[in-house]
């Protein structure tokens, strides 16, 4: 590979070696994310469920990831002081 990052985009080897660069970098960047932000896969019962979505919209923090986080935290505060 002669193409460097940082340098430009010349030729249409450099395009192509670019374009491995950029596939290469945005796996190496998804591999890094994955191995540092757990995933967990959760279906709720109903009526948690309704929880979920009274407290969701379309706002700052209204997705479900940050209503579940809010929940946890919340929860943990109330029951669980150290």
């Amino acid at each position: 590979m002669s193409w460097q990052p940082g340098q430009p985009v010349a030729t249409e080897q450099d395009h192509k070696e670019w374009e491995q660069w950029r596939r290469d970098s945005n796996r190496e960047a998804q591999r890094w994310r994955r191995a540092r932000n757990p995933r967990i896969d959760y279906y709720p019962d109903p009526n948690a469920d309704a929880l979920i979505s009274s407290l969701s919209g379309r706002f700052v923090g209204g997705d479900y990831s940050s209503v579940i986080n809010r929940i946890v935290s919340e929860w943990a505060e109330r029951c669980h002081r150290n």
